[in-house]
């Protein structure tokens, strides 16, 4: 069995510090706040200094995706090291970064012919995406091969999901995310759309008027997803998600350890990056999920 790298793009929203303790490496998005000058996110630019722009300063930022540069590099490393390579990217649907990755390893492929290289499309962002490449890390560990890995994770990516409260629909609107006309209702309104990600598709879940009301809804929407689709509950791992409000993970937790308490949430809450953050803006909180790989 031959040794193995797992890669993942920055969407995902591995903090670097557990990134690292892990053996995952992380191929950073890059954010600009001026259109012409990018950061790579977290490597170059700092959450902290991300959201403090985008609360305090009203900035909407731009998003770039990693260059093809940025994957083979990366790739590079571990092939000239004599290990294979699998990279989780961002659903295609919201991003070129699965179709940059694909360019990489089809360069490679003609320079390192005895090595394999998979490039997965998650179908996923930020926690549910994270959750995905948690489940390959545990099967590496295991022992199971790349190959085993791929296989089990094109096969159940389609199972994860994420639903999220927004703050607003501001930063949704300037993204190109909704129309303008809804931009302008919720605005006037002050409602906070309930967004739902599933096989790589946006929908939206319904509005709420509050931050109590939200994170209710948000498990009940959690909680009906499950049982329309025949899903086990005990057969998944959550984690909860924030943009800045780290102070709603208690209230959200309570939520579901009451009405879904069979519920196995990840210990480990996560802050939303710049890539996701870019479009829904501050204040977004979540949940998300995907299937448990049992050995």
């Amino acid at each position: 069995m031959s040794a193995f790298q797992i890669f993942s793009d920055g969407s995902a929203d591995f903090p670097l510090s557990v990134a690292s303790q892990n053996n995952i490496r992380i191929i950073p998005f890059y954010v600009s706040f001026d259109g012409q000058n990018y950061y790579k996110e977290l490597e170059e630019l700092s959450l902290d200094v991300f959201y403090h722009k985008i609360i305090n300063e009203k900035v909407f930022p731009k998003t770039s995706l990693p260059a093809i540069a940025d994957y083979t590099d990366a790739f590079e490393e571990a092939l000239k090291d004599g290990k294979d390579v699998i990279c989780f990217t961002i659903t295609d649907t919201l991003s070129g970064s699965f179709q940059s990755a694909r360019t990489a390893k089809d360069l490679l492929e003609e320079k390192y012919p005895d090595r394999k290289i998979y490039i997965v499309n998650s179908l996923q962002v930020t926690g549910s995406q994270m959750l995905l490449v948690n489940e390959a890390r545990k099967m590496q560990q295991s022992g199971l091969d790349v190959d085993e890995v791929y296989n089990w994770c094109e096969k159940y990516k389609s199972d994860a999901g994420i639903i999220f409260m927004v703050g607003g629909l501001d930063h949704l609107q300037k993204g190109g995310r909704i129309g303008k006309l809804a931009a302008l209702s919720g605005s006037i309104l002050k409602i906070k759309p309930m967004i739902h990600l599933k096989d790589g598709s946006i929908d939206t879940a319904g509005v709420v008027r509050s931050r109590k009301a939200g994170m209710k809804k948000n498990v009940e929407l959690i909680k009906a997803h499950f049982e329309k689709n025949g899903l086990d509950i005990a057969d998944f791992i959550f984690t909860i998600g924030s943009t800045n409000t780290p102070e709603e993970f208690e209230a959200l937790t309570a939520e579901i350890n009451a009405v879904i308490p069979q519920a196995e949430l990840s210990p480990a809450h996560f802050q939303i990056g710049g890539t996701i953050g870019t479009h829904t803006g501050p204040d977004t909180l979540g949940i998300c999920y995907a299937r448990r790989y049992k050995a």
